[in-house]
């Protein structure tokens, strides 16, 4: 005879099982060392893996994951735009951001886009197991350097300069500084060269700069370049 179990048999049931975690990455390398990396922790288990942003977005909508490890610099889509898909799609997955982009300055836009944490590939093994655990707890996480940097601003009052900039002008200048042609930065964003041509006028206002040099010399000056 079976036994039905009570609602409490499954509430620890539900807390013993592994946290469902994918990974969103283009490097097989960093793919299989975060696989080796989760294995020796029985409370994550790597359900899927992803290449690109097309498969993060399946890999999101096919499985049940609680988790998603991504990389913003994943072909495809912008990171950053994957994240605002990504909170549409399935709003309650955490989106653990994991990069080689400048924590200071990316981790901003990614917590605005619906990231629950922000780790550096630079970042010790340790630091990564923590924020996963984090996450998992329905948490966040910043890092302690980040967390510092964050307290340092409100207390002065001041926003560094990438931090005012919106979205999108954000995007057309990292595509700027990577020596993008208009249009490529358009069709990486969905929008139309003349747009992509305001959003640059924006920039040089806004910084108060005057040439493509000058706005790739500053991405390189604030450590936005990966």
């Amino acid at each position: 005879m079976v036994i039905p179990a009570s609602s409490n048999d499954f509430n620890t049931l539900r807390e013993m099982a592994p946290t469902r975690i994918g990974i969103a990455d283009d490097h097989p390398v960093v793919r299989q060392a975060l696989r080796q990396l989760l294995r020796d922790h029985e409370e994550f288990t790597v359900v899927g893996e992803a290449r690109s942003a097309h498969e993060a977005l399946q890999l999101v909508d096919s499985l049940p994951l609680q988790i998603l490890v991504l990389d913003l610099s994943i072909p495809g889509k912008c990171g950053l735009d994957m994240l605002a898909s990504i909170r549409v799609r399935a709003p309650a997955l955490y989106v653990l951001v994991f990069s080689g982009y400048a924590e200071t300055q990316f981790a901003r836009k990614a917590f605005r886009e619906g990231a629950h944490g922000f780790v550096h590939k630079g970042s010790d093994p340790g630091d990564l197991i923590v924020a996963l655990r984090r996450l998992a707890a329905g948490g966040r996480y910043v890092s302690a350097a980040l967390a510092r940097q964050f307290a340092i601003e409100v207390s002065e009052r001041e926003v560094s300069a990438p931090a005012r900039l919106s979205r999108r002008e954000f995007q057309v200048l990292l595509g700027i500084a990577a020596g993008k042609k208009p249009a490529a930065i358009a069709r990486q964003l969905s929008l139309s060269a003349k747009t992509v041509t305001l959003y640059r006028a924006h920039l040089l206002h806004k910084l108060g700069l005057t040439s493509n040099a000058e706005l790739t010399y500053f991405a390189i000056r604030e450590g936005l370049l990966a």
